[in-house]
């Protein structure tokens, strides 16, 4: 019987990846998506769209079907600028909140919540699933914000609904040209100063993707599962991505507090211009964080695997070459 699923956040980066492999593993899809969205990509897939906003409760309740097998919630707000913490709220919050309403009494038979990592907030050393999140007490909105969704999305339990949540660590590969794929017009560019030594966990995307459609048979209702990567360092990330880009230049080691110092800098210039700065305090926190994430229960119980960060980064090179951005 063919399986059918309500995917939100198909146009992102995860996202499109997932309604790919849904597709090609012959799943009937319903893809959510906003009047502004671009839809060249998804209308290329045997999908249906349905317009409507994570936002608007009432768009949700009248997109989202009845006997749906799987609602994939992706959609979210990565900001790091804290002069869009209230929207960036509504969307990881008040969004996962009307996702469960609107998928309560439509017969839905699992509810999988794209999470982070970054819900444990500040934690030192490896962490695992049981590591204690703290996440809540985190001045960086994104980090409290993704630790406040996932209480919201385990309340679809209450509607009998399974709830399996992923925590992703950094995603890279393919279809990503706004994200950590922004790095590669950065270094084409000449417009990277600098890099920190900071601790990167690199994920591919199509394993992160594997592990969510893994995690609907063999996901347990109510845990969580962090999808990590093979960890480098910053800069050994970017130096990486100008190998692969045949670069000979690669950017000088910035010490963290230094690093820091900017970040604040063009934070107050940003208060007086309203333009977003390049650098945020939020985005060089993460930048000089040094943790190790532990994804042995997605091995374990998903069958979740970590390729080399080599190959994560060559698959998304290729994939700006083919598209013609690079």
């Amino acid at each position: 019987m063919t399986k059918r699923a309500f995917v939100t956040g198909g146009t992102g980066f995860i996202g499109f990846n997932l309604v790919k492999q849904l597709v090609g593993r012959d799943w009937d899809v319903t893809a959510l998506h906003r009047s502004t969205s671009d839809l060249s990509k998804l209308k290329q897939l045997p999908v249906a769209l349905v317009e409507g906003s994570i936002t608007d409760l009432p768009s949700l309740q009248k997109a989202v079907p009845k006997d749906i097998d799987v609602v994939f919630h992706l959609a979210g707000d990565t900001n790091m600028w804290s002069q869009k913490n209230k929207r960036q709220t509504e969307v990881n919050v008040t969004g996962t909140k009307n996702m469960v309403q609107a998928s309560a009494g439509k017969n839905v038979g699992t509810f999988i919540h794209t999470s982070s990592v970054s819900a444990w907030g500040k934690v030192k050393g490896t962490i695992s699933e049981e590591t204690p999140q703290q996440g809540n007490n985190s001045w960086v909105n994104y980090e409290r914000t993704k630790w406040l969704s996932e209480r919201e999305a385990l309340q679809a339990r209450d509607h009998d609904i399974k709830v399996v949540i992923m925590n992703p660590a950094m995603v890279v590969g393919p279809h990503d040209a706004n994200n950590w794929g922004r790095l590669f017009f950065a270094l084409r560019d000449d417009d990277l100063p600098g890099v920190t030594r900071g601790n990167m966990s690199v994920a591919h995307v199509e394993e992160v993707v594997n592990a969510h459609i893994s995690a609907v048979e063999q996901g347990s209702n109510g845990e969580r599962y962090i999808l990590g990567g093979q960890n480098c360092t910053f800069a050994e990330f970017v130096s990486i991505i100008a190998d692969v880009s045949d670069l000979s230049a690669k950017p000088k080691i910035i010490p963290a507090p230094i690093l820091k110092l900017v970040a604040y800098l063009q934070a107050g210039i940003s208060y007086f211009t309203g333009n977003e700065p390049d650098l945020t305090p939020e985005l060089a926190k993460l930048m000089t964080r040094n943790v190790v994430y532990s994804s042995d229960k997605a091995k374990r119980e998903l069958g979740y695997r970590i390729p080399p960060v080599k190959k994560s980064v060559q698959d998304c090179y290729n994939w700006l070459i083919q598209e013609k951005l690079l």
